[in-house]
């Protein structure tokens, strides 16, 4: 080999090496703590967006007019399918008397229905009785809806009593699965004689409570006769309102991901499972698809559809909730099936008069007083306010063939986020929320939002479900403009942090306590005319992920 070969051949490794080395990689901050005493937030302010426009739309509890609310942050149960390793954060919980105000606060405005999107005050019971005890003694009165899921064993007659005392309409009771070797791995560990014990006492008890129960099926490892236990287990209960069998979903960075690649399942599966409709079988799905049809139509054809079990709930139902509300409720169990009550009616057998309309609810009559929206904020001296938009992706615009049922619940990630801002910077910060669906519904009013409110800071949350869609967005407001930073957060950006940050030209992911987070990156900016941290800067700044360009780099 001749020098001049071998002088090229060590200038080609070099050029490589420094390449290597000074490739993008993904850094992460040290861990941002959190925050313990959430009394110490402040309350929510409900003036960032239109309501008016949200409450045109039907929420997850199944009624408009409804006002969401939020008593805890983190999870107790570490369950294997929703865990993130490493990020996913501990209980803390908001008091009885800090909730309590912040509902009595909403209905002062006139608001009579809240919905919990949390199951809080069911993992501790005595905050639980305590917070429906506020409302029994100040004779609040209030329809109550926990739709995410309590969890069932940790209930007891007394705590049923008080809770249904306080005005609790409608509640939904997680089961998952009534298999004892899946309990224990999925780490749940539900007492399930328990479980039993306490649903059959609501649906005795208090039969004109909604009560729904939603079980799982598609664990990796499952058996069939595993699966069909939790079916049989719900049949033994008479008579639950909705009962539902959803699909696992797998998530990135969860243990249960390890598991199933364990058992054979691709990461290739896992990603197309995150996108695929609810109502189909994922790819994940390790027991025969047949079996898996054929189980469900037993449950659907034999439960759900039971004439005896339709003619005895509707009754119930009607007394709780408004014709266009149960449409609604039946509508997301049967999206091809329900347009009208007389759908209802034909696919459970029952004739309209075998049903007293006597005792159906008249809706509510309190004038409802929506907080006066916040106005475009000012200059203060000579500089102008630092603007942050807040961008939530998580619903399809209306003309997308992904779209389906419309639930539109209103962004409190976002309220939360910039009543922290307004409340540590005052007039120095002007916010703006903005929804998919609801505040734009293309990519051109999109990219008029952002013409318009000339952000210098951009914040996009999102879930796994809408990851491609995701995508879209920030292409579209990279196309508007190409220069503003933008901050992302949310399930997907959390969990798949590099991916993210790899494949989307974005500045950084928040992956703890946002609002602190955020407050600490626009304090700087507010420091240094507007400019987006630098590198030194971010370093410094806990509870992040951000690419490095840095030669021999590590992260901390």
């Amino acid at each position: 080999m001749s020098a001049s070969t071998v002088e090229r051949k060590m200038i080609i490794n070099s050029i490589q090496d420094f390449n290597s080395m000074t490739s993008l990689r993904v850094m992460r901050t040290g861990k941002r703590m959190q925050i313990e005493d959430l009394d110490t937030l402040p309350r929510l302010d409900r003036s960032l967006i239109d309501y008016r426009k949200y409450h045109q739309y039907i929420g997850q509890s199944g009624i408009r007019n409804c006002m969401t609310v939020q008593g805890s942050r983190g999870c107790p149960w570490r369950c294997i399918y929703c865990d993130v390793i490493k990020l996913s954060p501990r209980l803390y919980r908001r008091s009885p008397e800090h909730v309590y105000e912040e509902v009595k606060y909403l209905y002062d405005m006139g608001f009579r229905d809240i919905e919990f999107i949390d199951d809080i005050f069911n993992v501790h019971k005595k905050d639980f009785m305590a917070f429906f005890g506020l409302l029994i003694k100040n004779k609040i009165k209030l329809n109550v809806y926990f739709q995410s899921g309590l969890r069932g064993d940790i209930l007891d007659s007394d705590a049923i009593d008080v809770m249904m005392e306080g005005g609790v309409k409608s509640v939904n009771i997680s089961l998952e699965t009534a298999s004892p070797r899946l309990q224990k791995l999925i780490k749940k560990n539900l007492n399930i004689e328990k479980f039993h014990k306490n649903l059959t006492y609501m649906v005795e008890q208090y039969p004109n409570a909604i009560l729904g129960v939603n079980a799982m099926h598609g664990f990796p490892t499952e058996t069939e006769d595993e699966a069909i236990s939790t079916v049989n287990f719900i049949k033994t209960i008479k008579w639950v309102h909705f009962a539902a069998l959803h699909n696992v979903r797998i998530f990135p960075g969860s243990v249960l991901e390890t598991i199933a690649l364990e058992n054979g399942i691709t990461k290739a599966q896992i990603d197309e499972s995150l996108t695929m409709p609810y109502n189909s079988i994922p790819t994940t799905f390790t027991i025969d698809p047949e079996f898996s049809r054929k189980l469900r139509l037993d449950f659907v054809k034999n439960y759900v559809l039971n004439r005896d079990r339709l003619r005895y709930v509707l009754q119930k139902q009607l007394e709780v909730c408004t014709e266009n509300e149960l449409i609604f409720k039946y509508q997301s169990y049967f999206p091809s099936q329900i347009n009208s009550f007389d759908d209802i009616f034909k696919l459970a057998r029952v004739d309209r008069s075998e049903i007293d309309f006597s005792k159906q609810p008249q809706e509510s009559k309190t004038p409802i007083h929506y907080p006066e929206l916040k106005k475009p904020k000012f200059c203060v001296g000579t500089q102008r306010p630092l603007r942050f938009l807040f961008i939530d992706a998580t619903q399809f615009y209306s003309t997308d063939e992904r779209a389906e049922l419309r639930i539109v619940e209103a962004p409190l990630g976002g309220l939360a986020l910039v009543t922290y801002l307004n409340h540590m910077f005052q007039d120095r910060v002007e916010g703006r929320i903005a929804k998919s669906f609801v505040d734009f519904d293309s990519h051109d009013e999109l990219k008029m939002l952002v013409a318009e409110f000339k952000p210098d800071l951009i914040g996009v949350r999102t879930m796994s479900y809408y990851k491609h869609f995701f995508r879209e967005v920030i292409a579209a407001i990279r196309k508007q403009n190409s220069d503003v930073p933008i901050l992302c957060g949310g399930p997907h950006p959390t969990i798949a942090s590099e991916e993210v940050l790899s494949e989307h030209d974005i500045h950084a992911v928040v992956l703890g306590e946002g609002e602190v987070t955020l407050s600490e990156i626009v304090d700087w900016m507010l420091q240094h005319d507007m400019k987006f941290p630098d590198e030194d800067a971010l370093s410094k700044i806990k509870g992040l992920a951000y690419l490095s360009r840095r030669l021999f780099q590590h992260c901390s």
